[in-house]
């Protein structure tokens, strides 16, 4: 089977999930190609497609919602599946947080139907900072390339869902 693993990401985080998708679907046996969506060019050679995008102010990545209109007809003929990844704050990754998830997704899913759907969350920087505008300076340094993000993406919850939606896929 020839899967698609396709992303938008602006630190690398999501990226690195993409990367790591990708290696799990080829440990599995399928013939996988992992690359941003700036440069598909089209679907038609893919059985199935996974898309994943960095969530911004509680949306999808502007390019990564353009892919999906852009593809909406196809993915809806074929196995299709997202995952979304956040800057998230640990004191932040409750209950109603996920709910909210749910909410930044929602017109993905208005346009084609994934069969299975994830959240990663990458925290960064000192956990114990709670610094009025720490967050936002943060933010701020990544996007100007001074700042790097701590490799906390929880990468080790990519393998359960990528063999769960392995099978999905088929």
């Amino acid at each position: 089977m020839k899967i698609l693993v396709t992303y938008a990401s602006r630190t690398g985080a999501t990226a690195a999930v993409a990367a790591r998708v990708g290696r799990v679907l080829t440990g599995l046996g399928e013939d996988v190609t992992v690359t941003p969506m700036s440069d598909v060019k089209g679907l038609k050679r893919f059985d199935a497609v996974v898309a994943g995008s960095s969530v911004q102010s509680g949306l999808w990545l502007p390019e990564a919602m353009e892919f999906i209109r852009r593809h909406h007809d196809i993915l809806q003929h074929k196995p299709f599946a997202i995952f979304s990844v956040s800057f998230t704050p640990r004191e932040e990754q409750g209950v109603e947080y996920r709910m909210a998830i749910m909410q930044w997704t929602a017109p993905v899913r208005a346009l084609a139907h994934p069969v299975s759907e994830a959240f990663f969350a990458t925290e960064s920087g000192d956990d114990s900072n709670t610094k009025p505008g720490a967050r936002s300076r943060f933010k701020l340094g990544v996007l100007l390339g001074i700042l790097k993000e701590r490799d906390n993406r929880q990468l080790d919850l990519v393998v359960p869902w990528v063999v769960k939606l392995h099978e999905k896929l088929r």
